[in-house]
C-alpha cells in the first residue's frame, strides 16, 4: 500500500518536473555567477547564464500563459520560449536601469531570477487548476 502511495507521488511529482528543474536551475545559476570561488571559471558562468537570459524567463512565461497539454506543441514552446526570452531580458533591464540599483551583474541576475522564478510559481498553480490529464508535462520516462 505504501510502495502505491509513494509511486503515484512520484508520478504526479514527474508530471511537473519541468518547472522545479526551472526553478532549481535558477537558483543554481546565482553561485555560480556571483560567488567569487565558483565564478572564475567562465564557462561555468556561460553554461548558467546562458539559459537563464536566452530560455528560462519566455519557459517560465509559456508555462504560465499555457498550463493546458492541448495549448500548444513542444516544439511551438520551445520556439516561444527563446522568442520571449530574448525581449523580456532588455526590458528587465530597462526598468533596472530607472532604478538606483542601475544595470550591473547582479541587479540584473537577481532580477531575473525572482522574474522566472514567480512567474514559475504561477505556471505551477495555474497547472494544478487544470484536472490531470489535460495539463502540459514534459514526459521524462527513460525510453528502452
Amino acid at each position: 500500500m505504501k510502495i502505491s502511495i509513494i509511486l503515484g507521488t512520484l508520478k504526479h511529482f514527474l508530471k511537473d518536473l519541468d518547472l522545479a528543474l526551472v526553478i532549481l536551475f535558477t537558483l543554481l545559476c546565482i553561485p555560480f555567477v556571483l560567488v567569487p570561488p565558483l565564478n572564475e571559471i567562465s564557462a561555468i558562468r556561460i553554461i548558467f547564464g546562458l539559459p537563464l537570459v536566452l530560455f528560462l524567463p519566455g519557459y517560465s512565461l509559456i508555462a504560465a500563459l499555457f498550463p493546458g497539454k492541448d495549448d500548444l506543441d513542444a516544439i511551438e514552446r520551445i520556439a516561444l520560449s527563446f522568442g520571449l526570452s530574448i525581449p523580456i531580458t532588455p526590458l528587465l533591464g530597462l526598468a533596472l536601469n530607472y532604478t538606483p540599483f542601475g544595470i550591473r551583474l547582479s541587479p540584473v541576475l537577481i532580477v531575473l531570477s525572482v522574474f522566472t522564478i514567480s512567474l514559475t510559481i504561477g505556471a505551477y498553480v495555474r497547472r494544478c487548476m487544470i484536472p490531470g490529464e489535460d495539463r502540459f508535462s514534459v514526459d521524462f520516462e527513460a525510453r528502452i
